[in-house]
Formats: structure tokens, sequence, C-alpha cells
């Protein structure tokens, strides 16, 4: 299988999980070596691999998939990223259907921008950036979007602490106008009132300041997402 080089041992047996599943329809399966489960592949209910997982006491370790049955009936790898103890680390790569690199983004034990990439519906472009997150150590921090075909603005924005939502959440709709009931104000993963919120942010720096200019959805992003735009509609 072109771009898949697994990093579970072939020395290792397969154990079905949990055990009761039937033989005709399974979802998860670890693979044991030496007593330890050394990775694990997940599949759909006609057989197909999903996804495989290496691990190394009991942390991710290697090579992480994600598989894709296209309509020819090939199994294709579309995603791969490297771990080294239980964090991200080194260049994750993304292909499309037909086995086209489209596009990378590379971790430093757990931190770094996490991305995401799907075919655009408009004319002439083939692919766009779709999910842009903060990652540290592992853990999501800082901002997370969910970009618009145009590139230049989202439709969702969050932005988290340590994997807890810390933060002014928006939506917006077609129209580029936030949908009822945004923005919405957190702290530490509880929804507050924008009262509440302004007050925090005296005490807290880690929380984005309200900006009514932020209501609309237009954005300059950092220089990593941006380099990640522009290289995805390069290839």
């Amino acid at each position: 299988m072109k771009h898949y080089r697994s990093s579970i041992p072939n020395a290792a047996q397969e154990r079905r999980f949990p055990a009761h599943q039937p033989a005709g329809n399974l979802q998860t399966v670890e693979y044991v070596l030496d007593g330890e489960v050394v990775g694990i592949r997940r599949f759909i209910q006609d057989g197909t691999m999903g996804s495989e997982t290496p691990l190394k006491d009991g942390l991710v370790h290697g090579t992480m998939y994600y598989f894709d049955d296209i309509p020819d009936g090939v199994l294709k790898v579309t995603f791969a990223e490297p771990y080294r103890n239980g964090l991200a680390h080194g260049t994750a790569k993304q292909w499309s259907e037909d086995g086209k690199l489209i596009g990378t983004y590379t971790m430093k034990h757990g931190t770094g921008v996490d991305l995401w990439r799907h075919k655009s519906f408009l004319p002439g472009s083939a692919y766009i950036v779709h999910e842009a997150r903060h990652i540290k150590d592992g853990k999501w921090h800082g901002f997370e979007w969910w970009l618009e075909e145009d590139q230049k603005s989202v439709h969702q924005e969050a932005h988290f602490w340590e994997n807890l939502q810390h933060g002014i959440r928006r939506e917006w709709n077609s129209n580029g106008r936030l949908r009822r009931g945004y923005p919405q104000y957190w702290v530490n993963n509880e929804r507050v009132s924008k009262r509440q919120y302004l007050s925090d942010c005296t005490k807290d720096p880690n929380l984005p300041p309200f900006r009514e200019a932020d209501n609309l959805p237009k954005r300059k992003f950092p220089p990593e997402v941006r380099a990640a735009i522009k290289q995805t509609a390069s290839l």
C-alpha cells in the first residue's frame, strides 16, 4: 500500500477487543507482543481498516494512519502522523483520494499547529485548509479556526487553554453573520456571562480580550496558517 509502513511489529498477535465482538463484525483489534499491547487497528463494518495506532508502554509511538476505501475498492492512506512517547513529533502528511499530497504540518513534541484540508467547492481550487488549531504539549492550547472557502475568514472560532475552553466562541452563518446565541464566553471550560468574562479578563491575561471587530468573520491568521494556505494552494 502506497505511503504505508506499519509501526506495529509483524510478530505481534491479534486480539479482538472486546473479546465478545463477533468475528464477522470486527471494530477494534489489539496487537500484543510479549504481553504488551503494541498497536490497535480499527475497522468499519465491512472489515475495511479505518485507522492504525502503534503503542509503546501504553503511549502512541510510531506512525499513526488513517485509511479510506476509495470507490475503486483499493484501500489507501489519507493521513499519516508520527508520534514519539505519546506526543505528535515530526511531519504529518495528508493525501487526496487519488494519492496526491495535499498538505503537511510539523509538530515538535506535541507542539505546533494541527491542520486539516478538504476539497474546495470553488472552481479552480482543488483543496483548501479547513481546520487549524494550536496544540501545546499534546493539548489544545490557543485558537481553533474552521476556515471558509475564501481562506480569509472563518465560520467557527474558539480559544483553549490546556484543553479547556478558555475564551470566546463564535459561529457565523453562510451570510457572515453571527449565529443566534453567539458570542459565547468561556472561562476554564465553564460558560459565563459577558459581564463575568470582561471582569475575568482584567485578572487573567490568558483570556483573549473582547473586541467588537472580532464579531466579523474575517481574520488575520498567524504565519504558520498563512504558510499552510499558500502551501495547499500550490500543491
